[in-house]
């Protein structure tokens, strides 16, 4: 069983006490936030021991009561906790970004291998089925050749619910690496590898002090004339959010959504209506994946190699957008054309 530590208890960490007990490789035995009150609700709400106020706390005082952490800190301190685990000897399950530069991902990349710990990037929606599906008959030969690949994801105002760092580009990295991550990280794993080339188009606009693109067009084109097109916007109306994916290869092709459909039941008497959505046994399936991986002493499904091409396709993306110009992989890095 190993035994995890979750950092930062905040809203990203909300679905944990309904996840945990469907975990059967892993338990949840501390927490730490900077609020010590939600640390502590968390503990409770998950039956962990122990709780404190930072990762430090917990490594000094409590180093013995667990083996990974769980990260899901602020943006901009990902990959300073992810080396500070690291050098303790602790796994790594770390949210993206992995860091918001490709030098602060090569450093807990290399302090991940220097301490020969295992590091996972939370990219949660390779778990669910829908992906797993698709993916699957990619690899099988179902669908041919993977040629088009849309991503459309649209929200409303990242603005109420949000904390002031998620709004503050310098600590989110922004759209494209505070959200955008999730599509560019499946359009890698779809097609196997980094794009060829890399163009962007957004927009800015401005919420109270602190300015927000809320809007960008990313078209990645990869070898052989492949494409993905992802369309990510957060100017919809209040309310619930819409997410939807197609995959057209050469024999075939696949649709999804987030399945956030209103189904009618009828089973006599007054029809009746019920909301569905994707659950949370993608987050279990992660958690499984990350547990195994440490067991058996291998890479987990999604390495920090991943998560750094995916910082890297972001990084680019921007300076597409500020430029008005495409990129074009040369070696191991992006030019602009």
């Amino acid at each position: 069983m190993i035994r995890l530590a979750l950092i930062g208890c905040g809203r990203v960490a909300a679905a944990y006490p309904e996840v945990m007990p469907r975990v059967q490789r892993a338990a949840m035995t501390a927490t730490a936030d900077s609020d010590r009150a939600r640390a502590t609700r968390m503990a409770t709400e998950l039956d962990a021991e122990l709780s404190a106020t930072s990762l430090d706390e917990l490594l000094d005082s409590h180093a013995d009561a667990f083996d990974a952490v769980l990260i899901n800190t602020p943006n901009d301190s990902h990959a300073a906790l992810t080396q500070r685990a690291a050098e303790a000897g602790k796994h790594v399950l770390v949210a993206p970004p992995l860091g918001l530069s490709l030098a602060q991902a090569d450093a807990a990349i290399e302090a991940c291998g220097a301490a020969g710990v295992r590091l996972m990037v939370g990219e949660a929606a390779r778990f669910k089925p829908y992906q797993q599906t698709i993916k699957s008959n990619l690899d099988s030969g179902n669908l041919g050749e993977l040629g088009l690949l849309r991503m459309h994801r649209w929200e409303p105002p990242v603005t109420g619910g949000w904390g002031r760092w998620e709004l503050d580009p310098e600590r989110s990295g922004g759209l494209l690496l505070r959200q955008a991550v999730q599509e560019l990280d499946t359009a890698t794993w779809f097609f196997g590898g980094l794009p060829n080339s890399v163009y962007a188009l957004g927009r800015t606009r401005s919420s109270a002090d602190l300015p927000v693109s809320d809007e960008v067009l990313i078209h990645l084109g990869f070898e052989g004339g492949g494409m993905a097109v992802i369309d990510y916007t957060t100017t919809l109306p209040a309310g619930d959010a819409y997410a939807s994916l197609e995959a057209i290869g050469s024999t075939g092709a696949a649709y999804a959504d987030d399945h956030h459909n209103m189904q009618l039941l009828y089973g006599g008497g007054r029809p009746s209506g019920m909301k569905t959505g994707q659950g949370q046994g993608y987050l279990v399936a992660q958690l499984e994946e990350f547990a195994q991986a440490i067991e058996q002493g291998r890479e987990p499904a999604i390495s920090g190699a991943d998560g750094r091409s995916v910082i890297q396709i972001a990084t680019t993306a921007g300076e597409s957008m500020r430029s008005g110009r495409a990129a074009r992989l040369t070696g191991d890095g992006y030019a602009l054309v």
